[in-house]
């Protein structure tokens, strides 16, 4: 939803202004981003420039709406025009869809959705989740993984059960027919294989660069690297900043890790 790193995933975000996100999302309300201080900033459309948003959130979750949460965990969800709408609750974590489902994580890595009234409880602990069109998916304080039974194709639904996923990751993205993620090396994958009728996937594969937060929406992957340094790359074809070709994502099967 970030020490300099050589190698780093995608081409670097320009402009005059670029800020130290330590949080940062993709989604269809945009690209948005926070600082470590709480600042809050939005990708204006020349895909450049970064236009500074009031309030203070330290996490924050881009998709049919924006939503985030403060240091004190408040929620907020963006209205416009310099407008926060507060929502009951408090989380550390949320994440929103394309379709406006919401998902959060509290204090105690209690995992919940937002009914649109209140917050239901979903058993199991994490401290990051994900839910968009691959469904919900979780990584817990062991960076195991998991994803939630029967949310594939961003239901509205809370899900029957979770199944745990191979691999260890310490952030997840949910995109079309595919999740990235990134690993405590601040390594980067993908996984394969998501389909309706397999949407667990079928395994991960290991894309160069360095990132410590991963986005995916569409066709566009956006990321942090452990320097803050912002990035950008369509999933079809990415570029390493340092001016290295990486193949495309879908395309670099030959790297695939049993053990992520």
């Amino acid at each position: 939803k970030s020490t300099s790193s050589s190698g780093a995933y995608g081409a670097a975000v320009a402009g005059s202004m670029r800020p130290k996100l330590t949080s940062i999302s993709n989604g269809k309300s945009g690209v948005w981003g926070a600082t470590s201080n709480g600042n809050i900033y939005t990708l204006i459309n020349d895909g450049k420039t970064w236009k500074k948003v009031c309030g203070n959130l330290v996490q924050i979750s881009s998709g049919s709406s924006v939503w985030g949460v403060n240091k004190r965990g408040h929620i907020y969800k963006f209205l416009g025009t310099n407008r926060w709408q507060r929502i009951p609750g408090a989380m550390t974590h949320l994440d929103v869809s394309d379709s406006g489902h919401v998902w959060g994580i509290d204090r105690h890595q209690n995992i919940y959705r937002w009914t649109g009234r209140r917050w239901q409880h979903v058993s199991g602990k994490a401290i990051q989740v994900t839910v968009g069109p691959s469904g919900v998916w979780v990584v817990n304080n062991a960076n195991d993984i998991y994803y939630r039974k029967g949310t594939y194709g961003d239901k509205n639904t809370a899900g029957s059960g979770w199944i745990h996923i191979p691999g260890k990751l310490k952030w997840i993205s949910s995109g079309s027919n595919i999740v990235v993620g990134v690993n405590s090396g601040n390594n980067i994958y993908y996984r394969k294989g998501i389909s309706a009728s397999r949407p667990t996937g079928t395994g991960w594969v290991h894309v160069p660069g360095k990132l410590m937060q991963i986005e995916i929406y569409g066709n566009q992957v956006v990321g942090t690297n452990p320097g803050h340094v912002i990035f950008k790359s369509p999933v079809s074809g990415v570029s390493a900043a340092s001016g290295g070709n990486m193949n495309s994502l879908r395309s670099n099967e030959a790297r695939v890790e049993n053990n992520v």
